[in-house]
Order: structure tokens, then C-alpha cells, then sequence
């Protein structure tokens, strides 16, 4: 059982002044000084309570210098921080220092980073300009996130995305029959799309969705058409 500690009086009192002073680098040196159980205090107080309500430069500017201190210890905590802040409407996409960190980003922090944002985007164009962001090419490499995620934004993407590799009917396939298997309604419903846009007559199951070939091309193009039609 963990034995961590979420917060600390203690900590709390030198944390915060160097946040309210800006003072990246002496927080830097101040973590550096701690214990590991400090440390981990320590990160859980700034992505839970300090850096989630401080002004949005004064985070950018923590949250680069702690990743370049240690990335795998605060890149995720504090892009969940990033994550509620974003639902807030506290920070945004577009702010320049966190495309200026995803460019810092190895592939499995991209990654780590991509699955953790996806689940919370709500707008189809928001989820096309974390991609960019993040540098994830459309077609096949967008496709790999879009596949494992179960929303209306990401189900939409991942039917235009097809269409990058409509040539290749066997990958197609198994894109369909992989939201078959994952038993949601929106997924499942996706799969009767897939099934109809691209003649995948060997597609077996039972569905409810009945919809004519003509009627895909207004799917593909109308976020609000496919979420009448799946969701």
C-alpha cells in the first residue's frame, strides 16, 4: 500500500513563495534537496493544488524548467494538471509554451501525453490541433490513437482517416472488427459505417444502424450528421 503523502505544511511553505516569485530555477534546486518522498509531496502539491490555480505563465514557466529536471517524474502530473486546467478554460491548445514543450517530447512521451489529453477533447478541430501539436501525421500514425479511443470526436476522425488507407481493405477490416470488439454503442455503430463506406461484406454482425452508400459522404463530412447517426 502506498504511503505517499498528498500534502505537507512544510513543503507547502517553500513551495509556495518560489511560485509566487517565479523563481523556476530555485524550485529546481529546492526538489533537488528533497528526499524522494518529499519529491513525490512535493509534485503531487504542484499538480493538485499550487500550479493548478496559479496564473497560466507563471505555470508554463514551472512546468518547462521541471521537465527538463525530470521529465518522467513531472511531465505527466503535470500535464493532468494541464488536462484540468484545459477543462477550466484556464489554459488552451494553442498556448505557445506548450507546443514549444511537445517539441521536446521523445516518442513515447508524445505518446503518454496524446493518450492521456484525446479521452477530454470534446470538438473534432481540437482534437486535429492537438495532433499537430504534437506532430502526429494524419492517416495511418493519427489513426493508431484515434483507434483506441471511445469517443464521438475520435470516431469521427478515425472514419475520415479511413479513407487514407481505403487501398489496404485488410487493415481497414481490422479496424472495424477492433470496434466491433470493443462493445460500445458509438463503436459498434461506427463499424456498420465502415461496413456500408467501404463494402466489407465479410463484416458479420447484427445491426441496428441501416444506412445507404449515398448517405456516408454526409457522415464523413458533418460532425453533427455522425453524432445524429452514432452517438
Amino acid at each position: 500500500m502506498s504511503s505517499d503523502r498528498h500534502y505537507s505544511r512544510t513543503i507547502e511553505q517553500k513551495l509556495l513563495p518560489l511560485v509566487q516569485a517565479e523563481d523556476a530555477e530555485g524550485l529546481v534546486r529546492l526538489l533537488d534537496s528533497f528526499s524522494r518522498s518529499e519529491q513525490r509531496t512535493a509534485g503531487y502539491m504542484l499538480g493538485e493544488q499550487i500550479l493548478l490555480e496559479c496564473p497560466a505563465d507563471v505555470y508554463w514557466k514551472m512546468v518547462e524548467a521541471l521537465v527538463r529536471y525530470d521529465s518522467r517524474a513531472y511531465l505527466i502530473t503535470l500535464m493532468k494538471t494541464f488536462l484540468v486546467r484545459l477543462e477550466r478554460g484556464t489554459l488552451s491548445l494553442s498556448d505557445e509554451p506548450f507546443a514549444q514543450l511537445a517539441a521536446t517530447f521523445n516518442d513515447v512521451e508524445r505518446q503518454k501525453v496524446a493518450l492521456l489529453l484525446l479521452p477530454a477533447i470534446r470538438q473534432p478541430e481540437h482534437v486535429e490541433q492537438l495532433f499537430s501539436v504534437l506532430g502526429i501525421a494524419k492517416g495511418r500514425e493519427q489513426m493508431v490513437y484515434l483507434v483506441r479511443i471511445d469517443t464521438l470526436p475520435c470516431l469521427f476522425l478515425l472514419l475520415r482517416s479511413l479513407r487514407y488507407i481505403e487501398h489496404d481493405r485488410e487493415e481497414v477490416l481490422k479496424v472495424a472488427c477492433q470496434l466491433m470488439k470493443r462493445g460500445s454503442g458509438a463503436s459498434f455503430n461506427l463499424a456498420s459505417i465502415v461496413k456500408v463506406a467501404f463494402g466489407l461484406d465479410e463484416l458479420k454482425g447484427t445491426f441496428s444502424l441501416r444506412l445507404q452508400p449515398y448517405q456516408i459522404a454526409r457522415l464523413e463530412q458533418s460532425y453533427e450528421a455522425f453524432c445524429k447517426s452514432v452517438g
